[in-house]
């Protein structure tokens, strides 16, 4: 008997999912891809979706694993997929067998090092580093480097340029030897290339020369770079990047890793995939695709209008490329499926936010607009164009402070809202503005910690 995905929330007396929601928890095992919207249910779909295959005997709760980026996602995923299996495990009256998994993608691979290192080889007692160590150990490097520098800039200015650059390398699985000379070959392109058609002189264009002294810059840096490696293999130290780096170069060059993770987990769930870097998409895909396993309940979420990584190499086109990445055996691409029923959004703003993501949605995969939550009321959006910032806060400020004065005066419950800001630098003078007209302010984030 196979349990549907109704019966199964009546029985734990969670919400009944929507048809949208019931086709994506009760897809059968194998790859699946799923383009989640903003407020469409998706942590709460993803743990339906573990419980109907774990109820369905498909696997146990033990071989379940779950990847997100943040500890707090990570956790908040962790507590519902337990919470519902424990429930899950006393109606049926059988002992959990083992506990669900879930980490985030950065301590999976520290994890995959630690068992599996050797193998490359990798110290697998490597101590990761974190952004402030890194710095003030590659700001020695850069500072002690005995060999020529022709730059004008300080140390702090160099050390910022190794670290950024090395950080793309590694993301990009990419090492030294390929970087050193590529300007040497720019460099004959640029000066052997016909003149524009609208170009006065037969030289390179200012672009392509300053395209040129970039790349010939970044070359400069591979020694410093080389020497930041070495003392780092010295130190048994890593940081992130170089972390997911030998991950993915371990998960390609040894098969019988990804052997014994497949006979360990039968559930996968890799959250906000959009946000994945390239040496993740290899890791993961070295490990869990290949269409070599379509026993193996593989699903990825994301939506790559929420792509908000790409600073430090995350692509929105893994999200994509997933149905290729992990095929079915046959070689046929992986399904994808939709949630685009946002639930904490009226008509209106959803129309708002359908129309500034148009030509995003339009560019990368085919996401089609989120849909408002049947019976949902209709919601007002107000928009201001004012003179400068100052005037800004104080028309949000007041406007919050009146729905605070009126909610207070009707002796309900006093209203919730959020104010983003650009800079973290604006978050201050903001909740002065809110202070000062008696509405209580909590400031997100580290700026608000310290000003606490």
């Amino acid at each position: 008997m196979t349990f549907t995905p109704t019966e199964l929330a009546v029985a734990l007396g969670v919400p009944r999912p929507t048809d949208e929601q019931a086709a994506v928890i009760a897809a059968p095992p194998g790859p699946l891809v799923v383009i989640a919207g903003a407020g469409a249910g998706k942590t709460e779909t993803m743990a339906a979706r573990v419980v109907w295959l774990v109820a369905n005997g498909f696997a146990d709760p033990g071989q379940v694993l779950g990847l997100t980026f943040t500890r707090k996602a990570a956790g908040q995923l962790l507590r519902r997929v337990r919470s519902r299996l424990a429930r899950l495990s006393g109606l049926s009256g059988d002992g959990a067998a083992g506990s669900a998994t879930v980490s985030t993608y950065h301590a999976f691979a520290g994890a995959l090092l630690r068992e599996h290192g050797p193998l490359l080889p990798v110290e697998p007692d490597a101590r990761l580093l974190g952004e402030t160590e890194l710095w003030q150990l590659a700001f020695e490097v850069v500072s002690s480097y005995p060999g020529p520098l022709r730059t004008d800039k300080s140390p702090a200015a160099v050390t910022a340029m190794v670290l950024r650059l090395a950080g793309e390398l590694a993301q990009h699985l990419v090492d030294t030897g390929q970087l050193r000379d590529t300007h040497l070959e720019l460099e004959r392109l640029v000066h052997n290339l016909p003149a524009g058609r609208y170009q006065r002189d037969r030289g390179p264009s200012q672009w392509l020369l300053g395209m040129l002294a970039t790349q010939t810059e970044r070359a400069a840096l591979v020694p410093l770079i080389d020497a930041l490696h070495k003392r780092m293999r010295t130190e048994k130290v890593m940081d992130f990047g170089a972390q997911m780096s030998a991950a993915a170069r371990l998960a390609s060059a040894c098969p019988q890793v990804g052997e014994q993770l497949r006979a360990r987990y039968r559930v996968v769930l890799l959250d906000e995939y959009q946000d994945t870097g390239h040496a993740q998409r290899i890791a993961l895909s070295a490990l869990f695709g290949g269409g070599v396993d379509d026993g193996l309940a593989l699903t990825a979420v994301g939506d790559p209008i929420q792509s908000i990584y790409g600073w430090r190499g995350a692509s929105a086109t893994n999200l994509p490329r997933f149905t290729t990445d992990f095929p079915l055996s046959d070689g046929s691409p992986a399904p994808t499926l939709e949630l685009r029923t946002s639930w904490r959004n009226p008509p209106t703003t959803l129309h708002v936010a359908n129309e500034v993501s148009a030509e995003a949605r339009r560019r990368s995969v085919a996401v089609r607009p989120l849909q408002s939550r049947p019976g949902a009321e209709p919601g007002t959006v107000t928009c201001a164009l004012l003179t400068d910032v100052a005037t800004e806060r104080d028309w949000v400020a007041d406007h919050i402070a009146r729905r605070y004065t009126q909610a207070g005066e009707q002796g309900g419950p006093p209203p919730t809202a959020a104010v983003l800001v650009r800079r973290n630098a604006d978050a201050g003078p903001m909740a002065e503005a809110l202070t000062a007209r008696g509405v209580p302010v909590e400031v997100v984030g580290l700026a608000g910690l310290l000003s606490i």
